[in-house]
């Protein structure tokens, strides 16, 4: 069964951000950020058992991008709540608060 994803303003607003910076190195760049982006989204919505990682939230990393996106699991009604797509060259100590 698929999930549904639900990303939050502070996901959206890191991702937004993400797409800021990868435009101005490249388009090409950009382009393979959103790639592993929409793939991690693939991922969450077919199979969203990734480990946890920071206070309940599970985490799952990109391949070659230094992001991780943070996000809980609703099993009852089928939906995945995305807190984070969270810059990993960040310290820790920034890690999202749900």
């Amino acid at each position: 069964m698929r999930y549904n994803l639900v990303i939050l303003d502070q996901a959206q607003e890191e991702i937004n951000q993400a797409y800021k910076y990868y435009l101005e190195i490249s388009f090409s760049v950009m382009k393979s950020f959103d790639d592993q982006l929409e793939k991690a989204y693939q991922s969450l919505e077919t199979n969203p058992f990734f480990q946890f990682r920071y206070k309940r939230l599970r985490a799952l990393p990109f391949k070659s991008f230094p992001y991780m996106i943070f996000f809980d699991i609703n099993e009852e009604e089928k939906v995945v709540y995305i807190y984070s797509v969270f810059n990993t060259n960040q310290s820790p100590e920034k890690y999202p608060d749900r």
